[in-house]
């Protein structure tokens, strides 16, 4: 939902190459982050009645997630509520991604499943770690580095370089390497080397970029989930794991890892493997937003996304 007026974007991009280098200082700066959420509450407030389109979106997917009518109260209170939740992200990004690995680490209040990664990183023929945009999926690569994992993360470039510039800084202070795409048809050949080399791919699966994905049901109505991830797993013999980064209501962090999937069969079966294990990190997605609404991140229509119907044109 990016705006097409060029005259819009270079305002946004200056607005967001100030307010993203003042939040990083201030997250350097407060010795309690409580106190960062405040003000990312504060500005998540005044950006939702200064982009409705945006809060619209939201609305809209959190009614399809809730069952409910887009005008219910209860769809407005967790709309708004996740705005906040995403701010207060970036707020805990910063500010753990600026101190020592222990201070982020001794937030997490559980760590559930670490030894499917473990028995997967094993079997020597890389991992895929493949996430969501939900909670604060950014702190997984502190929690890799005290375990001596170093992951290389697949992700699309933020449009705005003030943010992506300092995102990476952070990402590389946790010992993640970035591998940035288009999300156009990018070559696999770089992370076809690295599982081969039996490393840790960390991917996103539950937003289709590249729109060619496979739909898949999704609280009630199918929508394409990206197929990448997948096919990298048939093509290498990867296995994948599933992992969930999400906050309680006292602000403490909590890491879940699934069972390792595994993509086999011949040519006829991997069509059909894939869309097996894709239906298992779907259910996973969905029965992880049931319980934690207010913590998948999503600024444009998910279900109806403007983007498929250019592509169709």
């Amino acid at each position: 939902m990016q705006s097409e007026s060029r005259l819009l974007g270079l305002v946004y991009g200056a607005v967001f190459g100030t307010l993203f280098p003042l939040f990083h200082f201030a997250a350097r700066s407060f010795a309690r982050r409580e106190r960062g959420h405040e003000i990312a509450d504060q500005i998540a407030n005044a950006f939702m009645e200064l982009r409705p389109k945006y809060l619209e979106a939201v609305l809209g997917n959190t009614a399809q997630v809730l069952g409910l009518s887009p005008s219910h109260p209860r769809v407005d209170r967790v709309a708004r509520e996740m705005v906040r939740q995403h701010a207060r992200a970036w707020v805990d990004f910063f500010h753990y991604g600026q101190r020592p690995p222990g201070e982020a680490l001794a937030q997490f209040a559980s760590l559930d499943g670490l030894e499917h990664m473990d028995a997967a990183m094993a079997e020597g023929r890389g991992v895929i770690l493949l996430t969501a945009h939900a909670g604060n999926y950014e702190l997984g690569g502190l929690l890799l580095k005290a375990r001596n994992l170093k992951i290389h993360a697949v992700y699309k470039p933020d449009r705005f370089e003030a943010v992506e510039r300092l995102r990476e800084g952070l990402r590389a202070q946790g010992g993640v390497v970035g591998i940035p795409v288009d999300g156009i048809g990018f070559s696999t050949l770089p992370l076809v080397k690295l599982l081969r080399e039996g490393r840790l791919v960390g991917m996103q699966g539950d937003r289709d970029f590249s729109l060619n994905g496979v739909p898949m049901p999704f609280f009630g109505r199918e929508v394409p989930f990206p197929r990448g991830p997948w096919e990298l797993a048939a093509m290498t013999g990867a296995p994948i794991v599933t992992s969930f980064f999400y906050t309680d209501e006292e602000r403490r962090f909590h890491a879940r890892f699934s069972a390792p999937i595994r993509v086999q069969g011949g040519r006829g079966e991997r069509m059909a493997a894939i869309e097996r294990g894709m239906r298992t990190y779907v259910a996973d997605l969905e029965a992880l937003i049931r319980q934690h609404p207010s913590q998948w991140y999503c600024f444009y229509p998910f279900w109806d996304d403007p983007a498929r119907g250019k592509s169709q044109a």
